[in-house]
């Protein structure tokens, strides 16, 4: 098929990694690909799809709604865009999908989140997220992609969209990147966090959840990487306890052989209506990489399946406790039995294949959709 996506991701943000995974993907399926978004023609010349760089406003508030008009512009202008599929962003849908249907395109809506953002410019884009969404219970927009059962639940109740019209397509995990080392204990638990440092997903009760554990005997470190607003916070505070280690985004590689020294990945995100949602792509990699996972107890982090002893979710209100009692009870002989564990289960819910192969038969449905 002919597949244009447009995305407001860019190729360097750190939250790209599904939408590159997905990109690859239907690529290797042999499909056509236009990815169009904001990036530099360069960055897209090593990939096996075509690319088109649209002009975006950096005021913030403005990128999306930038974007959707020089992609409307694009289209209206140029002849040769007849593409069987397009699947849209939802910041770009309102805009866009209107136009794509013109043109003869099926259209897919793409949701990995809603407005995450605490702040009034967040709440301004709940308007554009509910637009995009009417967009799919009208029947202008053929499907609509979220990332969870939760995330589809959610779609429903709030926008009262069919259930039929709204799929989970959750984080996979590149099983051959991401892979376990030699899980030895020396009487030190490494404890690590990667992904978005940002206050409202709960990283700054880390260094905490770390002070809790020394001052009940249980020796730790934790290692915490990535960027956001919470950074220059938990670097003032990394600067006074040598057990914090603090680095800016690490590449694949360096990330899938960083997460091989720890023992436990950490989800800190809170019991909110956004993290609630979520299938973090961090979850998939920590338990490809074999650690244990410890976290905050929510739909968003629970897996399917019974209890598991290696997969420790806790109240917020008992956040540091639960730690305290978990980990005091763990052996080293649970905690190799707990990673070979989590490698099985990722094996067998987490690859990029098993995602890509339900997007392909959702893409095949829509196509053949009168």
């Amino acid at each position: 098929m002919n597949i244009a996506w447009f995305t407001v991701r860019k190729w360097s943000d750190f939250c790209s990694t599904t939408t590159k995974a997905l990109a690859e993907g239907l690529v290797s399926n042999h499909h056509n690909l236009t990815i169009i978004n904001s990036d530099p023609n360069e960055t897209h010349d090593s990939f096996d799809w075509n690319h088109v760089a649209l002009d975006q406003s950096k005021v913030p508030g403005r990128g999306g709604a930038s974007l959707a008009r020089n992609a409307v512009r694009w289209m209206v202008q140029t002849e040769e865009n007849a593409f069987d599929i397009a699947i849209i962003d939802w910041p770009l849908v309102s805009k866009l999908a209107p136009v794509a249907v013109k043109k003869g395109s099926k259209v897919i809506l793409m949701d990995r989140s809603p407005p995450a953002d605490v702040t009034l410019l967040g709440r301004m884009q709940w308007k554009v997220w509910r637009k995009a969404w009417d967009l799919v219970r009208n029947g202008t927009v053929q499907q609509g992609l979220v990332v969870s059962k939760a995330h589809q639940e959610f779609v429903m109740q709030k926008c009262n969209v069919d259930k039929q019209m709204i799929q989970p397509l959750p984080a996979g995990v590149d099983l051959q990147s991401f892979t376990p080392g030699e899980k030895e204990f020396d009487g030190v638990w490494k404890m690590v966090y990667h992904g978005r440092l940002d206050k409202h997903r709960g990283v700054l009760a880390l260094p905490m959840l770390l002070s809790k554990l020394r001052h009940q005997g249980i020796k730790a470190e934790l290692s915490l990487v990535g960027e956001g607003n919470a950074f220059s916070s938990l670097q003032r505070i990394a600067a006074h306890d040598e057990l914090i280690t603090l680095s800016p985004p690490l590449s694949k590689k360096a990330m899938a052989t960083h997460l091989q020294e720890q023992h436990i990945g950490l989800l800190p995100m809170p019991d909110t209506p956004v993290w609630s949602l979520a299938s973090p792509l961090k979850r998939s990699e920590y338990l490809a990489a074999g650690l244990l996972v410890y976290g905050v107890n929510h739909k968003g982090h629970k897996l399917d399946g019974t209890k598991k002893e290696w997969y420790c979710l806790s109240e917020m209100e008992t956040f540091h406790e639960t730690a305290i009692s978990w980990l005091t009870n763990m052996s080293e002989t649970e905690l190799k039995d707990g990673s070979q564990a989590a490698r099985k289960y990722a094996e067998s819910h987490c690859s990029w294949e098993k995602t890509i192969s339900h997007l392909e038969t959702i893409l095949q449905s829509v196509k053949l959709d009168a």
